[in-house]
């Protein structure tokens, strides 16, 4: 049995759990933290089934706990207050009934509820979306014990209603306007502008946009994200300075990143003066989304490193100085960043982060050899990745282990990385992938030896070793690469 500290508190693994699993269940752990900081919509509070996920859906506590699922996951008892085979969700303290439907019964409880936290990390959690029973618990009053909507034929009256009157006037955009924003109450108009066809009548849509835009100062922030989704809708870039003005000047995160969305200037120079200063903004996800509409344009590049060295000064949050370090360190030298951080990064962190990063010097592969045992196969991956971009490192040692020893999608990885090494390395990773069990594997191999290092000096031995694989087309693919062997050789006889 095997032990491993989490975010959400220690988990332990029986020897029956295979190492593929048991990286499955950690990487899925790492998802649900890193939903948690991207959303913002969760906090931590313990418990004694480890840190349990917490925030407010209509008035309800919603609670979900990653730990448990990764216990059942690894075949743990937890007690009798959660099922296997069940999401462990409580709402007001009382355990939901959340189940896979019938056909997923093999999805792992931890990466269900990283779907669950992402479902609902929103601002507004949408109903509809939910699974029935978490539905009808979150929102009693809307829906009945089977899930299904409850019927209001005064609600449905009073919709019916506005409709129609919206309709009298709606082949007049001047009218319409004037309805919906001046003439109707401010219910009525939310349940118009949240229930009536627009796509039907785009011209009228954009009308009332437009109005909102340009009075968005005096209108709620609702108004303005459906006004700034209407015209991108319509390709409408009348208003374009009314759209630079919301990312400039509003101070609603949601209505930035519609406003950053429906962002139309092509002009860098324009670009960088009206969202520059969002780089600052305390909302970090918001600053990241910013300064990748920033990168987009090469010829600010830059600025942009130079900028973004700047707010690595400034002490932003393990988060973002993870995401500029590794954007960094494909434009200059970041080791002494990187060497920091893979030290202080939780071991079920440590694989996205690999993948995404640039080193320099021999130092990664003396780091790297002493994390090839890793049972994550997504620390496996960053490696390979993070390794073939660095040609300080003798690749073919510090390769060979994991193409032995480690999944068929590290062999893979591998396999598409093998492209830039040098020959020597290469030939001594290919003689390890012939008799692979995975047909993947082998196709790979397939494809891009013959590509890639076309004088292979055991080309034909493989080919060979593959006709009496148990897959019908490896065996059809190897004997067509023998026959086109045979006519190359008997052709330059």
């Amino acid at each position: 049995m095997s032990s491993v500290q989490t975010t959400y508190g220690e988990i332990t693994f029986p020897d029956f759990v295979t190492k593929k699993r048991r990286a499955a269940i950690l990487r899925a752990l790492g998802w649900c933290e890193q939903i948690c900081i991207e959303t913002g919509a969760w906090s931590a509070q313990p418990s004694t089934h480890g840190q349990r996920l917490v925030r407010t859906v209509n008035g309800h506590e919603l609670a979900v706990f990653p730990l448990v699922a990764a216990k059942l996951d690894a075949g743990r008892a937890v007690g009798a207050r959660f099922e296997n085979r069940h999401l462990p969700v409580e709402v007001n303290g009382r355990r939901v009934c959340v189940a896979p439907v019938a056909g997923r019964l093999k999805d792992l409880h931890a990466d269900m509820v990283a779907c669950l936290l992402l479902l609902c990390g929103a601002k507004e959690v949408e109903p509809e979306h939910l699974p029935s029973t978490l539905r009808v618990a979150l929102f009693p009053e809307r829906y009945s014990s089977g899930g299904r909507v409850r019927f209001d034929p005064v609600a449905e009256q009073r919709r019916r209603d506005v409709q129609a009157a919206f309709l009298t006037v709606v082949h007049s955009p001047e009218q319409a306007v004037e309805h919906a924003l001046e003439t109707i109450s401010r219910d009525d108009w939310v349940l118009l502008r949240n229930s009536f066809r627009w796509p039907y009548y785009r011209e009228v849509a954009r009308a009332i946009a437009q109005r909102l835009l340009y009075n968005h100062r005096e209108h709620h922030e609702d108004d303005v994200i459906w006004a700034l989704t209407q015209l991108r809708l319509g390709d409408d870039l009348e208003h374009a300075a009314t759209v630079r003005s919301l990312v400039s000047t509003s101070n609603n995160t949601d209505v930035i990143r519609a406003a950053l969305a429906a962002y139309p200037s092509t002009d860098a120079e324009m670009a960088w003066n009206d969202l520059h200063p969002l780089l600052s903004h305390p909302v970090e996800t918001l600053a990241w989304d910013v300064h990748g509409r920033l990168a987009r344009f090469g010829e600010l590049e830059e600025r942009l490193v130079e900028r973004s060295d700047i707010m690595l000064e400034e002490s932003p949050s393990p988060w973002l100085e993870q995401q500029l370090v590794a954007w960094l360190s494909h434009r200059q030298n970041m080791d002494v960043w990187v060497r920091r951080i893979l030290e202080e990064l939780p071991h079920h962190e440590m694989g996205r982060f690999l993948q995404r990063i640039r080193t320099h010097g021999a130092w990664f592969e003396r780091w790297a050899k002493g994390k090839l045992s890793s049972p994550l196969e997504g620390v496996q991956i960053g490696i390979v990745e993070a390794s073939k971009r660095n040609m300080a490192v003798n690749h073919g040692q510090l390769w060979l282990p994991l193409m032995k020893n480690s999944s068929g999608e590290v062999k893979r990885v591998i396999l598409y990385g093998m492209r830039d090494i040098n020959d020597e390395d290469a030939y001594l990773l290919v003689d390890e992938v012939w008799h692979s069990p995975w047909r993947f594997v082998l196709r790979a191999a397939y494809m891009l030896v013959p590509h890639n290092f076309p004088n292979y000096p055991r080309m034909r031995q493989m080919f060979e070793a593959g006709l009496t694989s148990p897959h019908a087309r490896i065996r059809i693919t190897a004997q067509k690469r023998l026959n086109a062997l045979d006519e190359t050789s008997g052709s330059a006889n």
